[in-house]
């Protein structure tokens, strides 16, 4: 293992005309020092996880700190890339950016578009802080926002290991940490992409999903299927471990059911692709849509996108038809709007279907985010956190058939709905991230 000790910091400012030496400024030193930090702790916990797909790394890691003062989309994308061809493979960049980053109609959040432009040029495992003019831009101009702590809002990591003094961040200024990548930039390669696929009781429909997944291919990407079964009660797990040493299965198994969001949870450890995709083991959506909720995130026009079974300006009220508990669909549909409602309430979005299984995103955009839920609340908490980290989401229409409690569905009536509620005003005030080493 490469000694943390050789990292050589540097610094540059770029205006598209000239560097200039940042390395005597003190604030950027303090910055260094994390990022060295940083490279530390991606060595001690997320490099050996993602070694199969790891080249060799440089015996001197370096630290370039790198000021973009005019920070419009092309200029950004041209300093990324001419610091990514100067740099080796582990070396850590510090990017110091003014808000806005892009003017326009652009949408996204300022962090966002940090970190896509980061992804784009090739560097990975990011990390972002925000001053508090932008955290409050990005979070609506709303009075309670003026008064609730910046990591509510979606500061970076507050307190970091083994650093005494303070990260200095300006209101308008965003700071990210990042890392070359020791693989060429996304658009220059065969992206990844890990469906991660939570199991339990669903022997009925598991061996069509998974080889229907088997058979599918999307232009540009490999497909890893990352299984989490929860020892099954009805002879699931027997058919799962027909697939375990097949070269595209990545499997792990439970010994005690947890929960959905436990087993989504653990898939996500397991996960080593560019692009994430939550896909449970039944047949209610279609993976025909893969191609269209993949194409913002491979364009890089977004991070994160939701399958929405509900298609704009329709009705939410028919989204679910049981043709044998009528009744019971109804009532669904009635909590559908209520917790979208809230959720959108809570987190100031006007999302269709927050709860769709579909949820699709860049696998940095959970770097370092910390999450505990572990039954269908985890929806709750991962849409919340997504969008406190920055990451808005992007809504796609998906074609949907829904299938009643007596065909599958494990939503209960009475346990789930509380704890819904608490997920959503928990989440929204919550440890957000946490530092890798002690995850």
């Amino acid at each position: 293992m490469n000694s943390i000790e050789n990292i050589v910091p540097i610094g540059h400012r770029y205006d598209t005309t000239e560097y200039e030496d940042l390395s005597d400024n003190q604030n950027y030193i303090h910055w260094v020092e994390t990022a060295k930090l940083y490279e530390r702790a991606l060595r001690a916990r997320f490099l050996t996880q993602q070694a199969p797909r790891s080249t060799s790394i440089s015996s001197e890691i370096r630290v370039l700190t790198l000021r973009v003062d005019h920070s419009d989309r092309a200029n950004l994308d041209h300093a990324l890339s001419t610091t990514y061809s100067n740099l080796q493979a582990g070396d850590m960049l510090v990017l110091d950016a003014p808000a806005p980053i892009f003017a326009g109609k652009d949408c996204a959040s300022q962090r966002d578009l940090v970190s896509r432009a980061l992804f784009k040029a090739g560097f990975d495992h990011s990390m972002i802080w925000a001053g508090r003019k932008v955290l409050e831009a990005e979070n609506g101009s709303s009075i309670v926002n003026r008064f609730l702590p910046s990591s509510a809002l979606g500061a970076g990591p507050p307190q970091i290991p083994s650093v005494t003094t303070p990260l200095k961040v300006l209101p308008q200024q965003i700071i990210a940490i990042g890392r070359r990548g020791e693989l060429a930039p996304p658009a220059e390669r065969t992206m990844r992409l890990s469906v991660v696929m939570p199991v339990y009781n669903e022997r009925e429909t598991f061996r069509e999903v998974i080889e229907r997944l088997l058979a599918k291919t999307i232009p540009g990407f490999e497909i890893e299927i990352c299984i989490v079964e929860s020892r099954s009660t009805d002879g699931t797990r027997d058919e799962v471990l027909r697939y375990k040493d097949h070269p595209r299965v990545r499997l792990l198994l439970e010994e005690t059911p947890s929960g959905k969001g436990h087993a989504v949870r653990n898939g996500f450890q397991i996960a080593s692709g560019d692009v994430i995709l939550i896909q449970d083991a039944d047949l209610e959506y279609d993976l025909d849509d893969y191609e269209k909720l993949l194409k913002p995130i491979v364009s890089f026009n977004s991070s994160f996108v939701l399958g929405s079974r509900h298609p704009a300006g329709s009705s939410a009220w028919q989204l679910r038809r049981f043709a044998d508990q009528r009744a019971v669909a109804d009532v669904m549909n009635i909590g559908h709007l209520f917790f979208t409602w809230f959720l959108n309430l809570i987190f100031r979005q006007s999302l269709r279907d927050p709860f769709t299984m579909y949820k699709v995103f860049r696998r940095d955009c959970i770097n370092n985010v910390r999450f505990e839920c572990n039954r269908f609340d985890f929806d709750h908490e991962l849409v919340g956190k997504l969008i406190r980290n920055g990451f808005w989401p992007t809504e796609i229409d998906v074609h949907y058939e829904s299938r009643s409690f007596r065909q599958g569905k494990k939503v209960s009536f009475f346990r789930d709905p509380p704890t819904w509620i608490k997920a959503c005003i928990r989440h929204r005030f919550s440890s957000l991230h946490i530092w890798p080493a002690s995850i």
